[in-house]
Formats: structure tokens, C-alpha cells, sequence
């Protein structure tokens, strides 16, 4: 009887497997930091640029909205005064996925860093504000782009030709507010087909007072699972569509209604069920 009930659990459990995306990484940056193994099998290099200023001030949070294994990616930092970038080189045409990883650790308010960001020198985000995306400070915002056949061509740049051909140049560009900045970026072949969920936004409890200042008193974040909710876009440029999209609004492919939740109550209602049939027939086995 037991190897049969044993059976019957096994079939209750769902079909899960870890995701590893390591086979896919083109590219992957921990900026302003050094080598390490992220979430997902995807090792993050030392960043290997000298433009403007690395900064480990993201030690102080514990980013509680980031899978634990990536929070080390989100407490360094690269920031310059002017524009700078990454060039990943790429060896073929083909679909693409880049991961730009982001957190806000210094300022306290929306508008107070805002920049865009670009792709072999088209606009793809416009006015990116991290505090707003993640919910606050001390929180971890995934921004995903996704090329539709990215084609290696040259582009024309303010009136000059400049050759993109066989790479992908991120671009943090100096926008409206403060300076640009990146925390860290993924580039992967394929599309968006079994990628996980990015952090979800930090939304602060219904308990908390209209009026209550969540950063007075030092009081940086709340150390609670956020709920799922919409991630709304930052504006993308119409003229970059064509190569880049920003996965946001219905078009999210994260955004599923299915959650842990709705897998565990099926689960729990064939516990209620089969364990008493299971339990019956042990009886009957031993009374025969």
C-alpha cells in the first residue's frame, strides 16, 4: 500500500524544474562590481568598464523584492556624469533578449534621477525613472527588451555613418535628471519564451497612513513580499520599435494570472480527497 500511496503523491506534485539560462547568456555584466553567480545559472563578469564611477552603496538594502541570489547584482552600481556604455559583440542575426538590471539607492523621491536609454543608438526608453519602476528605495526594477531578428546594419547617426554591424551597444543616455546608471545587464539568445519573472514593484502596505513618509525615521523598505500588479511602460520611442520593445502594460509576457497559489489549491483538494480513499484501502488490504 505504501509504494502505492507514495505514487499517488508524486502525481499531486506538480511538474516543476528549475530555470537555468546559462546556455543562452551571450553576455552578462555585474556593473560596478565584481564576478559573481546570479539567480538562474547566469554568471555575471566583472564589469570591465572605466567610465564614470563604480559604487557598492546598494549594500545597505537587502532588496527584498529580487531573487536572492541576484541581490549582490543590485548593490553595486555604475554611474557617470555623462552618457556611457556596454558593447556586446554578437556573431549572428537572430532574436535577442536584453535584461537591464536597476535599483535606486540614493534618492528618496520620484522625477529626482531620470534618464533614457538606447540600443545601437535608438531610443528605446524614454525618461526611465528607477524610483518610481521599483516602488522606492532599496527595490529592484528589470527592465526587458526584446529584438525582433535583430539585423547587424549600419545606422545612421547625427548625420554620420557609424557601423553597428556584429554587436549590440547599450547606451545609458543623460536624460532629464541627475546621471545615468545601470546595475547590471543580461544579453541572451532567443526570445521570451521561458524566461522568469522580473522583481515585481514594491507596494506599500494599505495599513500606512496616506500622509506616512516611509523613508522618515530611516524606515527604508518593509520587509514583506509585494503584490503582483502592472507594470506600466516608460515612454518608448515609436521609431525604435521596429528592432526593440519594452515588454510592458498586456503586451508584459509575466504578467500571467497563473500563481503558486493557484497550483497549491488543486493540490490541497486532492490531498482532502485521495488520503481517505488511500487510508480505505490500506484497511481493506489488512482486513484481507
Amino acid at each position: 500500500m505504501k509504494p502505492l500511496l507514495l505514487f499517488l503523491l508524486l502525481l499531486l506534485l506538480p511538474a516543476t524544474s528549475a530555470i537555468n539560462l546559462s546556455n543562452r547568456v551571450i553576455s552578462a555584466v555585474n556593473c560596478g562590481g565584481p564576478e559573481t553567480l546570479g539567480a538562474y545559472g547566469i554568471l555575471y563578469s566583472e564589469d570591465p568598464s572605466d567610465s564614470g564611477v563604480s559604487s557598492d552603496a546598494g549594500r545597505a538594502f537587502s532588496f527584498s523584492n529580487a531573487e536572492d541570489r541576484d541581490v549582490e547584482i543590485y548593490q553595486t552600481e555604475r554611474w557617470s556624469k555623462e552618457s556611457f556604455s556596454y558593447e556586446i559583440p554578437v556573431s549572428e542575426d537572430g532574436d535577442y533578449v536584453i535584461i537591464l538590471k536597476f535599483s535606486e539607492v540614493y534618492f528618496e523621491r520620484p522625477d529626482q534621477k531620470v534618464f533614457n536609454v538606447k540600443i545601437n543608438s535608438k531610443t528605446v526608453v524614454k525618461n526611465l525613472d528607477i524610483f518610481e519602476k521599483s516602488g522606492g528605495r532599496g527595490f529592484a526594477h528589470d527592465m526587458l527588451l526584446h529584438s525582433d531578428k535583430y539585423q547587424r546594419k549600419k545606422i545612421s547617426v547625427s548625420g554620420q555613418s557609424k557601423d553597428y554591424r556584429g554587436k549590440i551597444v547599450i547606451e545609458l543616455a543623460k536624460g532629464a535628471n541627475d546621471n545615468p546608471k545601470i546595475n547590471g545587464f543580461v544579453v541572451l539568445r532567443g526570445g521570451l519564451e521561458g524566461l522568469p519573472e522580473p522583481p515585481e514593484k514594491f507596494v506599500a502596505s494599505e495599513r500606512f497612513r496616506e500622509d506616512f513618509d516611509m523613508y522618515e525615521n530611516d524606515i527604508i523598505e518593509e520587509y514583506v513580499k509585494p503584490q503582483v500588479i502592472q507594470d506600466s511602460s516608460s515612454e518608448v520611442d515609436p521609431e525604435s520599435e521596429e528592432m526593440f520593445t519594452a515588454t510592458t502594460g498586456s503586451e508584459n509576457p509575466f504578467e500571467q494570472e497563473s500563481s503558486m497559489d493557484s497550483l497549491l489549491l488543486p493540490v490541497i483538494s486532492a490531498f482532502i480527497i485521495i488520503i481517505p480513499v488511500a487510508y480505505v484501502f490500506q484497511m481493506r488490504y489488512a482486513h484481507d
